[in-house]
């Protein structure tokens, strides 16, 4: 898959559903004032339950880019600061954030090929282990993409696992400096004057610099966790449309 051939079959599948769409404008039940859904084909239909799980893994990719922009800037300091939210709390609860919408954009592939397929798994019920061996999906290529993107982000789901059901954050560097950095919040918020010691083997100075690289690194590591789900997404949606486009012509 190229870039034009994605553009080509975004424009094609587009095309269908425009037409779709006139064509039940045109039906003599047609109503502006109602859901007018029942007036499609039952291709068309098809189409737009596509076209809702395209939007929906593209508006997640989205959300991870935001993510990028947020953990960039630490907007409102003073305001931040007078509630308690330090830089690292700060990236601590959009990485956090981003843990999830990785393991979001898994699960809605999962709901998406149990639709696509008409495999008739409840939503609560639509896991990898009811899914992988439907005789429907033997060679889908949407399995083996879904297959790839867990094994790329596993430790990224397992990190959003032990967040969600033990509160767990596994992020030691985060931790330690967060344990550094509130010595000195600590100092100025009770009027305690730190002893010598502390203020040479861990100046504010060094901590702040510290702060600075770790916020560096997050931010690499989280581009480049964006541009692996940016070709997955893409990968997705594109044998989505593919897939369909093709029944169209039986």
């Amino acid at each position: 898959m190229n870039e034009n051939e994605n553009l080509e079959l975004w424009k094609s599948f587009l095309d269908f559903l425009n037409n779709e769409y006139k064509k039940a404008q045109s039906h003599k039940d047609f109503n502006i004032e109602k859901n007018n859904h029942h007036l499609l084909s039952k291709e068309a239909k098809k189409g737009v339950m596509i076209s809702k799980y395209l939007n929906l893994l593209s508006g997640l990719l989205e959300d991870l880019r935001k993510i990028k922009i947020f953990i960039r800037r630490y907007p409102f300091k003073k305001f931040y600061k007078e509630n308690e939210i330090n830089e690292l709390d700060y990236i601590k609860y959009h990485y956090e954030v981003f843990l999830h919408k990785i393991h979001t954009i898994l699960e809605v592939k999962k709901l998406a090929i149990n639709d696509y397929y008409n495999i008739g798994l409840k939503e609560k019920d639509c896991t990898w282990n009811n899914l992988k061996n439907q005789p429907k999906l033997k060679n889908s290529p949407l399995k083996l993409i879904i297959e790839n993107y867990f094994k790329t982000f596993e430790h990224l789901i397992e990190h959003r696992n032990l967040n969600t059901h033990r509160a767990i954050f596994a992020d030691e560097k985060n931790k330690n400096l967060n344990t550094d950095l509130m010595l000195y919040e600590n100092a100025e918020k009770y009027g305690i004057e730190l002893n010598e010691l502390i203020l040479k083997l861990k100046p504010k100075f060094l901590i702040e610099y510290k702060i600075g690289v770790y916020k560096k690194e997050k931010l690499e590591y989280i581009t480049s966790g964006i541009e692996a789900v940016e070709h997955y997404v893409k990968e997705f949606n594109y044998y989505s449309m593919l897939i369909f486009m093709k029944s169209l012509k039986k």
